[in-house]
């Protein structure tokens, strides 16, 4: 299974599409037990899924409160793939315990939607935890914009993190300079910039104008990466382990401590 889902111009991570089923779910579990029970907990339910949501992001927050206290308006990008979801979920039914303290009528009709959601949220994880292995990483050969050949699969032996990206991408340009700088500051991991379907020109001068100083630019021009990875969206990065095991994929902007986070995989 892909890391996600392409739908027309949309790119939706698989956890946030589970996380709309388990929300439909239990929003239908709980209108069920509202016409059989005569109580509607539809707005206790709603409330538990915000705190559920700010509670999750404030959970990873936290986690990398350093690195966000270097860019703190990075708080505020909510497609970063910052999520703790084990705190949200901690945290929703905390909130939900305590509301319905005083109200044991009720416990019934809203733990039951709160446990199936829940249980569909944690089989998602599961899920996307327990994928076949997938393949290694592969002997693709490409052009370094300094005229050097590389080959991915000669790279093991030390962690490789693969982006695949385009000068056009907006998400790209933006977590670009904090990639370039992730380069220099992490020699134990070889970052490869796979730029997909332009030539090496036009990626020299624009590197040239964004004064971006970087090792490892591949040029792609027939997107042979994006097949091969099955890429869904701009851009994609991944991470390989020191014997090119997949451990980490990420579809969509990165900020850097979503990029610490992938990272701390490797440990």
């Amino acid at each position: 299974m892909n890391e996600a889902v392409a739908i027309g111009p949309l790119v939706l991570p698989w956890a946030f599409l589970h996380l709309c089923v388990a929300v439909a779910v239990s929003m239908a579990v709980a209108a069920f037990l509202a016409r059989r029970r005569k109580q509607d907990v539809g707005p206790l339910l709603w409330r538990s899924l915000w705190v559920a949501i700010v509670f999750a992001r404030l959970g990873f927050l936290y986690e990398y409160k350093e690195l966000y206290a270097e860019h703190p308006l990075s708080i505020l990008n909510l497609r970063d793939g910052g999520w703790s979801p084990e705190v949200g979920i901690i945290a929703m039914w905390m909130y939900a315990t305590f509301k319905l303290r005083n109200v044991p009528a009720m416990r019934l009709a809203a733990s039951v939607p709160l446990a199936v959601g829940t249980a569909i949220v944690i089989a998602g994880q599961i899920q996307l935890a327990m994928r076949p292995a997938s393949e290694p990483l592969p002997a693709l050969r490409f052009e370094q914009l300094n005229g050097d050949p590389i080959d991915l699969a000669a790279l093991r032996g030390k962690p490789v993190l693969v982006n695949l990206w385009a000068t056009w991408c907006g998400p790209c340009v933006r977590e670009m300079p904090m990639l370039a700088q992730a380069q220099r500051d992490r020699p134990d991991v070889r970052f490869v910039f796979v730029n997909q379907g332009e030539d090496s020109a036009h990626v020299a001068k624009w590197l040239g104008q964004q004064r971006l100083d970087m090792r490892n630019v591949a040029i792609d021009e027939r997107r042979e990466a994006s097949a091969v990875f099955k890429q869904a969206g701009y851009p994609t990065t991944l991470l390989f382990d020191a014997s090119g095991k997949l451990v980490g994929k990420r579809t969509g902007e990165l900020s850097k401590p979503a990029l610490e986070a992938m990272l701390a995989r490797l440990r």
